[in-house]
């Protein structure tokens, strides 16, 4: 019983895992980094990276454990989060196959943030929206609507998990970046998309048959 536990808690971190590095796709992320800290030194590309990252991990995590609250303070239900969701993550696949993954800033965003100093615009726009943006945030509170504990917690790994990965990405981005070439990053966009509109999709499942429960016990008073 305890192994068939471990390997469901397995199968769903890594699902929320794979989900999470698709919809920060930090691959894309760091060909704009790279472009954006070429006159930048070592230590302070290695700042600005820090500080994007922690930005972009502590509003995943106030997205994730305030988002029943902002439900209630908004007025609208968990459901309604798994279609917005959805939605939005399937937008945001849609634009990754398409070849559209680096509009999250704007080019006089970028061009802004090269005549500031790091710790100016690492938290915007490299923290929000470039890594933590609308697709991003409502990825997370999709994993945390209606779950166990447990499984609350794993989102939560995973959030710590991706951010980690995303910060030894960006800090190595020049490498990475000629290592792949602009098509080995153009397919690795593709196929992370491709996962993500998955997810979009089975968030839009979910909610279709959370509603379809709803109705089907629905009592009148």
């Amino acid at each position: 019983m305890r192994l068939s536990a471990l390997f469901v808690d397995s199968s769903y971190l890594i699902g929320v895992l794979a989900s999470l590095f698709s919809v920060l796709n930090p691959i894309s992320a760091s060909v704009i980094f790279a472009s954006s800290t070429t006159n930048v030194d070592t230590f302070a590309m290695k700042k600005m990276a820090r500080r994007a990252c922690i930005t972009a991990g502590l509003a995943m995590i106030v997205f994730a454990v305030l988002g029943q609250f902002i439900f209630s303070f908004f007025g609208f239900t968990a459901l309604a989060m798994k279609f917005v969701g959805g939605i939005l993550v399937l937008s945001r696949s849609f634009d990754m196959l398409s070849g559209d993954s680096q509009d999250r800033i704007t080019p006089q965003e970028q061009d802004a943030a090269r005549h500031r100093l790091p710790e100016d615009y690492a938290v915007i726009p490299f923290g929000i929206p470039l890594l933590a943006g609308p697709g991003t945030l409502s990825t997370v509170m999709g994993f945390v609507t209606q779950v166990s504990i447990r499984d609350y917690v794993l989102v939560l790994i995973a959030i710590l998990v991706n951010i980690t990965l995303t910060y030894f990405v960006l800090i190595n981005a020049t490498v990475i970046f000629k290592k792949l070439g602009t098509l080995g990053e153009k397919i690795l966009t593709k196929l992370m998309g491709f996962i993500l509109a998955g997810v979009g999709m089975q968030f839009l499942i979910n909610g279709i048959l959370s509603l379809a429960y709803q109705i089907r016990t629905f009592t009148p008073s």
